[in-house]
């Protein structure tokens, strides 16, 4: 049955050339193939979460002089508490986590914990000793006039620099976050419409052989945590639970399209031999 509902994946429209514009990543910067336009939607761009989240954190490093970390190297309970209650994140019950955790540290609350991790990757927030204090880039970044960096800032750190298959642990690692490029490239083209995450990985990733090998097909959850809800972050896609509206949020199925921000601030380079009307 799979293979008879299999679909022809929208990155078969590319030539070679472009499928390395969008996959061959500098050291630092995106691929040739990839450009960001934040400052058409600088409003917009002011109320992403992951943006919101991040001035919250770094504020907080530099009011208190720092935030106090544990022997792991994690933010102290009284940090993360304290972050947990000021930041704001889609799909993201507070409720429903304060009360099966008595305590919260900080693995307990994901948008600290990705906040943390996505600015420490980026150089905002540096350790010294037991505290990460705020880089003096970060304190600049604080501008509202600096939005549209703050923004790239965190894009590129995010979804090139930082292994989100970190937050799932599945048994397939990295996959499809490895080829990045081409999936926002044919998110671009191909998520116009509400879709769940099995379908969107069909059209939108390059099939890893290591998926045929797991006792489970991880592609959609995959997609679903390394690339839609992390997209979901940056305001660039949105999410909808269908179904009866009292069963639980798990039991209801979760479908995703791409917002206008997307195509306003996420540009490609690329050449496209036939239109791309063809995977619509």
């Amino acid at each position: 049955m799979a293979a008879e509902t299999r679909l022809i994946p929208a990155w078969r429209l590319l030539n070679r050339e472009g499928l390395h514009a969008l996959v061959d990543a500098p050291r630092r910067g995106l691929p040739e193939g990839i450009f960001l336009t934040p400052n058409r939607a600088l409003h917009e761009i002011n109320a992403v979460p992951l943006v919101m989240a991040a001035r919250q954190v770094i504020e907080r490093a530099i009011a208190q002089g720092g935030l106090s970390l544990t022997a792991a190297g994690a933010l102290s309970r009284a940090d993360t508490r304290a972050l947990f209650d000021l930041i704001d994140w889609p799909d993201y019950t507070k409720n429903e986590v304060l009360a099966v955790n008595q305590v919260l540290n900080e693995a307990d609350a994901l948008p600290v914990h990705v906040t943390r991790i996505v600015l420490q990757v980026a150089g905002l927030l540096r350790r010294r000793g037991k505290v990460l204090i705020a880089a003096k880039k970060a304190q600049a970044l604080l501008d509202p006039n600096a939005s549209a960096d703050l923004f790239a800032l965190l894009f590129e750190t995010t979804l090139w620099r930082v292994s989100l298959s970190y937050f799932d642990r599945f048994s397939v690692e990295h996959w499809p976050q490895d080829h990045i490029g081409i999936v926002l490239w044919c998110l671009s083209v191909a998520a116009n419409d509400w879709a769940d995450a099995d379908l969107l990985a069909q059209v939108c990733t390059v099939r890893d052989e290591r998926l045929d090998r797991t006792a489970r097909d991880l592609s959609g959850p995959a997609m679903r945590s390394r690339i839609l809800r992390p997209l979901t972050w940056f305001g660039l896609m949105e999410m909808v639970r269908r179904g009866d509206e009292v069963q639980a949020d798990w039991m209801r199925p979760i479908l995703f399209r791409k917002t206008a921000l997307f195509d306003a601030v996420v540009g490609f380079k690329i050449e496209v031999p036939v239109p791309t009307s063809a995977v619509h």
